[in-house]
């Protein structure tokens, strides 16, 4: 006997809704093939076109919406047709990856929090998107059968925010997904298609407020007075999808020319896979100063390819870098706010060869333990227990 479990995909605009499409997709894959569930997913027409196998593989149900973003008309669908959906399809339990859960339906559910930003930033966000969670999050997570957070971090304070109960919380932390494997002569040409001629730190997130830029390049501008080398940023242009804050792309161009580092700056945007994976394997470092994230999965890719990494001593971050064990730390943490903090921290790393080889081992062997967890197993358990 298997569970029918349905999978509300429905918030999932590809290219848009950022690193919770990659959460998702990396759990759905490996798990529409596990003999304890029967997945039905509902999804939008652009979910389909970017990911027809698995959209198949999920038995998926397109709703009356049509390609694009369609936040209002999506919100009624997912009150109205969705229950009826779910009751003619017999469904036992439906999975809201999204982070809310609809006002309608009776039918058991489950939720994933990837974080709750909006608290703590609230600038970051628009008035209506504001009021959209603040009427609906906390509503969402206790009427949830099971709340399922991406990290420790978030798990706790999903519990001390909306007094829960701490049982009916369980972390279901990402895919750890191995790097495509790149030939030391690919990852030679993949550079010199970028253009990188010299050593460079890597900092690979999209242009939103709270990942920080300012702070990177003000710090920046004081490591290139010692050393010629250049600050790669990577990552897809913050689209103010869904209420979200604006792009900071037109403000971190004009800080860079400002600080007059236009040549040792590389924005390069969206990458492929090959690219990022060869950008992190050659990087002197990662820099990640981001303020605010519910994981943080480039800083265990970077640790997997022994990039060693600098991260934010904020949220989920510091726990991705420390041993479990007691061992020795797998990098360095700075204040997000500190601009000299972060200059120093470059600036040493790159003047100390055998630091960063040390910490490179250690991000290896980190990432490993952190990608030896079956987030997958975790996920059907977390259904079997809700369904009862």
């Amino acid at each position: 006997m298997s569970v029918k479990v349905a999978l509300n995909l429905l918030w999932l605009v590809p290219g848009v809704v950022g690193g919770t499409e990659n959460y998702a997709v990396g759990l759905l894959e490996p798990l529409v093939s596990r003999p304890e569930i029967t997945p039905i997913a509902f999804a939008l027409p652009g979910f389909v076109k970017q990911y027809p196998d698995l959209a198949a593989a999920a038995h998926t149900v397109v709703p009356p919406l049509p390609h694009g973003r369609h936040v209002v008309r999506r919100v009624l669908v997912e009150n109205a047709w969705l229950p009826r959906q779910l009751r003619l399809n017999n469904v036992e339990l439906v999975h809201h990856l999204g982070g809310t859960m609809p006002s309608g339906g009776d039918v058991p559910a489950v939720v994933t929090l990837h974080d709750l930003q909006y608290l703590t930033y609230p600038q970051y966000f628009s008035v209506p998107r504001r009021r959209y969670l603040d009427l609906m999050q906390g509503r969402s997570l206790k009427r949830a059968r099971m709340v399922m957070a991406v990290s420790e971090f978030t798990r706790m304070q999903a519990i001390t925010t909306f007094s829960l109960d701490a049982e009916k919380v369980a972390v279901v932390p990402p895919v750890v997904r191995p790097l495509p494997a790149l030939a030391d002569t690919a990852r030679a040409a993949i550079l010199r298609d970028l253009g990188l001629r010299t050593a460079f730190v890597l900092y690979p997130a999209a242009t939103y407020p709270h990942k920080n830029h300012a702070v990177l390049l003000r710090a920046f501008a004081k490591v290139v007075k010692d050393h010629d080398v250049t600050l790669v940023l990577t990552g897809a242009v913050g689209a103010g999808a869904w209420g979200s804050a604006h792009s900071t792309e037109a403000e971190i161009a004009e800080l860079t020319t400002r600080l007059g580092i236009e040549r040792h700056v590389r924005a390069l945007g969206h990458v492929t896979p090959e690219q990022l994976a060869a950008l992190y394997y050659e990087a002197s470092l990662l820099a990640f100063p981001s303020r605010f994230e519910g994981y943080g999965i480039p800083v265990v890719e970077a640790m997997s390819a022994g990039c060693p990494v600098v991260v934010a001593d904020a949220t989920a971050l510091p726990a991705l870098v420390r041993s479990d064990d007691g061992g020795r730390d797998a990098g360095v943490v700075v204040d997000p706010d500190d601009v000299a903090g972060w200059a120093h921290a470059i600036t040493q790393l790159l003047a100390d060869t055998a630091r960063r080889r040390r910490l490179a081992l250690a991000g290896r062997a980190r990432a490993a333990a952190l990608a030896a967890a079956d987030p997958v197993q975790r996920l059907v358990d977390v259904y079997l227990k809700a369904a009862g």
